[in-house]
């Protein structure tokens, strides 16, 4: 018992650090998506591999620079719980209280479900969608949304903990929360009485939670129409104006969970009408964070069983005063939506960040195709922008040179200044090392960098683009003929094929030669005409680079 307590600990343990605050006034300044948290005093001399590094003096153009960076990046999270007993009273309530919380969700989740039915009965999605309920109907809405309540009592949130007021909903007829960060942010939806929400169309067919969502008359997007777009945003802007007495509409303006850290750019979609909203803090003061659900870091199961494995757990609803637009942001719901935020973060003590609801996108088709520092591809990207590194010829030319290049897979920041053929000095060259050294040893793999930098200029290109230019690394010399092992190594940057499937392509293609080699060319040929292999040669669009000087 105790290793396998000792095991699970380690598995995830972290420490506990608190971000440091910034001021809200700074944000303009210094707070973007590469917020800087310093590891180090001012006037500090480092070596690495025997090369000292220039000690450098504070100045307004580089006080943000260390040689040991640490960006706040808003999609990444990682849970540490360092005390035994706390692990050993996971695992007891696991056993004791979890079953119990389940039954006690289960059953409010069926009462739920029950007065939906009843009061959908007799309607149309047509009439449920064409004005706002009332009377006995009204009343049976919150009666489930009360038993959605006692949903998140018996899942541990037994208290919840208000500030400010709500305002009426024709005062301030949008509600934008913020931070985004987990599945039981849903909470507020029960917590406020129930407002609509803005949700996938699929969401109707969930058994028991469809009805539930339904009921409450939502905004949907259906994600199979090309105008679902604009189609939403009307439909947000015509229930924001109507003088029929509709509910609140909850929008979580970031448009994806992030860790808290700071405020990720608000989407406009609840900002086009130019009405007032209230924006609406949520808050989980615990001592541990079993909530924060990201693109990287502990799976929803996981998440789940902490939180129902523990005593209690704190949620905070702030309600701000409520955000009345001037002339300029009613005609821009972009300056809108970015006041809105400045406003939030203040309130919540965190800075504002450049990253986006659209950067997951280019995050999660790096992490698809193997390359590394995934979480990070988005200042990579910023790095090699500002050292003019987006040029396929610039670095297809230096990719050439990678198998001659002697200890390329430990070089320090001066060996690769010389190889890249950028100043030592540079600040943008310090910072993307310090980002391709996550491992803080000093010194970075030259693989590392490539396979980074080909991904951002290729990205919005078909897979098969991108392995063509990996390729390059992998080659022997000047010969075009790639071994079984070679072939392997440049398709793993390819998740869709296992290594079984590759073994076998590579037989099949070598057969046709009539030899034991294949070449790249052979390899694209055999698959541009199969259905199988047709994700290969599918374009990504969709991804754009999203630069800002």
């Amino acid at each position: 018992m105790k290793n396998l307590l000792k095991s699970f600990t380690y598995q995830i343990k972290a420490t506990q650090r608190e971000p440091k605050v910034l001021k809200i006034e700074h944000i303009d300044k210094i707070m973007t998506t590469s917020t800087i948290k310093r590891r180090r005093s001012t006037n500090m001399t480092t070596s690495v591999e025997g090369v000292p590094f220039c000690s450098r003096s504070p100045s307004d153009s580089d006080s943000w620079i260390t040689y040991r960076e640490d960006h706040i990046n808003p999609f990444t999270y990682r849970l540490r719980i360092n005390s035994r007993l706390a692990m050993v009273k996971i695992y007891i309530l696991t056993v004791v209280l979890l079953p119990l919380r389940l039954i006690g969700c289960f059953l409010s989740l069926c009462c739920a479900w029950v007065f939906a039915k009843i009061g959908m009965i007799g309607l149309s999605e047509g009439q449920l969608n064409a004005k706002p309920l009332f009377g006995w109907r009204k009343r049976v809405q919150k009666i489930s949304a009360f038993f959605m309540r006692m949903l998140y009592a018996c899942g541990s949130f037994h208290y919840i903990r208000y500030k400010g007021k709500c305002a009426a909903a024709k005062d301030a007829p949008i509600l934008v929360v913020a931070p985004h960060s987990s599945y039981v942010d849903s909470i507020i939806v029960a917590a406020t009485g129930p407002p609509a929400i803005v949700a996938k169309q699929e969401t109707s067919n969930i058994p028991l939670l469809g009805k539930i969502i339904t009921f409450a008359q939502p905004i949907y997007v259906q994600r199979e129409d090309s105008n679902s777009r604009q189609n939403t945003v009307r439909t947000i802007v015509e229930r924001a104006r109507s003088e029929d007495d509709w509910s609140h509409v909850i929008i979580f303006a970031e448009g994806t969970c992030t860790n808290r850290k700071a405020l990720i750019k608000f989407k406009p979609g609840a900002f086009y009408a130019g009405v007032p909203v209230q924006p609406v803090l949520l808050k989980y003061p615990n001592k541990y964070d079993t909530f924060t659900w990201t693109w990287d870091g502990p799976g929803a199961l996981k998440l789940l069983w902490l939180t129902l494995s523990t005593f209690y757990n704190n949620c905070e609803i702030e309600y701000l005063p409520v955000y009345y637009p001037n002339e300029d942001e009613k005609a821009d719901p972009f300056l809108y939506a970015e006041n809105v935020r400045a406003v939030m973060a203040r309130a919540l003590g965190v800075p504002t960040s450049e990253y986006s609801f659209e950067d997951v996108v280019m995050m999660t088709r790096a992490r698809s195709l193997n390359v590394p520092c995934s979480a990070d591809i988005i200042e990579i990207e910023r790095c090699l922008f500002h050292l003019n590194f987006l040029n396929s010829s610039r670095v297809l030319k230096l990719a050439g040179k990678y198998s001659s290049t002697q200890n390329r897979h430990k070089m320090d920041i001066t060996r690769f200044s010389e190889f890249l053929n950028i100043s030592a000095t540079n600040a943008h060259l310090h910072k993307l090392f310090a980002i391709l050294d996550y491992k803080h040893t000093g010194a970075i793999s030259l693989k590392t960098f490539f396979l980074s930098a080909l991904f951002c200029i290729f990205k919005s290109g078909d897979t098969m683009e991108f392995l063509r230019a990996v390729s390059t690394l992998y080659a022997s010399g000047n010969t075009d003929q790639l071994t079984h092992e070679q072939f392997l190594a440049i398709l793993k940057h390819c998740d869709k094929l296992s290594k079984k499937k590759l073994r076998t392509l590579y037989l099949r293609i070598a057969e046709l030669k009539a030899g034991n080699r294949i070449t790249f060319d052979d390899f694209e040929n055999y698959t541009r005409n199969r259905e199988e292999y047709k994700f290969l040669f599918k374009k990504h669009e969709h991804i754009q680079m999203r630069l800002k000087k």
